[in-house]
């Protein structure tokens, strides 16, 4: 995911057309998910931008049902892949199989071979299977067997994890976080949020009535338009300094990546285009700087805690002052 040249390809009626396509499908998803706008388009950005998702939360709260919506709204094809400890990586890639009476073996994919995957309860899955996602997050292929095949066109994993403090989890390396555009904690419903879902109105119940709002063509030219949504050198300059403060912070072991300015200069450039803008503004860079860079920062004595990172994130945003104009 690299970025474009910083100059502006788009003009203000494409960036409409990118807001009509994220407003179809966070319509759609809300239909299902209520009263968690931020998180749908922080969801959003990060399809946009061409990057993955990573929704950590306590189980119960609609991490799985939020990333279902999202692909049942999204046209093109579609896998869930449910992590255990027994999971293999070729049960996610594919194998080599027998084929017919010979000693010919055929490569038969797995589900990692669709445009939008949902791996649940990612860190549910032994660090072996985590590790064959490193090359699909990557470079949207896999290597079975010598030969390496590309993935469909987009491609997009969304994993969810439970806390890494509960039973049964293997943590995530900090090279397979590294790999994710964003991670998002939608945290509980409010009340009046439950009271819909316990009477049916929101929730599970509604996910079998969600039909694609866009088919997989323009969810294709929303990315390639989001590509050309400009970005000013003041503006680039901050997230640098921004990146800088969180490897200098007296409580950080590891700052976040350039991987991380990269994948945070995306996501503002989606924004961008879902707000109708072919420019950035700072408060794009504000509103998804925490969910672009916490998961790469390591605290000290943190446990691995996302949490801990949000708030490095939040303190370093703070400090460091914004481009004014």
């Amino acid at each position: 995911m690299e970025p474009m040249s910083n100059t502006a390809t788009i003009d203000a009626t494409t960036a409409a057309r990118v807001a009509d396509v994220a407003g179809s499908i966070r319509s759609s998803v809300e239909r299902v998910i209520a009263g968690r706008t931020d998180t749908i388009d922080t969801v959003l950005a990060c399809l946009f931008a061409r990057g993955h998702l990573l929704i950590e939360d306590i189980p119960g709260v609609g991490k799985t049902l939020l990333a279902q919506a999202l692909a049942s709204s999204i046209g093109g094809s579609f896998h869930r892949i449910q992590g255990t400890p027994d999971l293999l990586p070729g049960d996610v890639t594919g194998t080599m199989v027998p084929h017919g009476d010979e000693f010919e073996l055929r490569f038969r994919p797995g589900p990692i071979f669709s445009n939008i995957v949902v791996f649940d309860e990612l860190n549910r899955a032994n660090p072996r299977t985590q590790s064959a996602l490193l090359e699909a997050t990557e470079e949207a292929a896999v290597t079975v067997d010598g030969t390496t095949r590309e993935l469909p066109h987009p491609f997009v994993l969304v994993a969810t994890q439970n806390p890494v403090e509960m039973a049964g989890t293997y943590p995530l390396g900090e090279g397979a976080l590294d790999r994710f555009t964003a991670v998002v904690t939608p945290g509980r419903a409010s009340a009046d949020d439950e009271v819909d879902v316990l009477t049916g109105r929101r929730g599970r119940s509604q996910l079998s009535s969600v039909t694609p709002v866009v088919d997989i063509d323009d969810v294709v030219g929303a990315q390639r338009s989001v590509d050309g949504v400009f970005v000013a050198d003041p503006i680039a300059r901050w997230i640098v300094d921004v990146l800088a403060a969180t490897r200098t912070h007296p409580q950080v072991r590891l700052g976040a990546s350039t991987r991380g300015g990269v994948a945070l200069v995306a996501l503002a450039r989606a924004r961008a285009a879902m707000a109708g803008r072919h420019y950035v503004v700072p408060d794009d860079v504000a509103a998804l700087a925490v969910p672009a860079l916490a998961h790469r920062v390591i605290v000290a004595n943190a446990a691995g805690s996302v949490d801990a990172g949000r708030e490095v994130v939040a303190e370093c945003l703070n400090r460091v002052p914004a481009p004014t104009a």
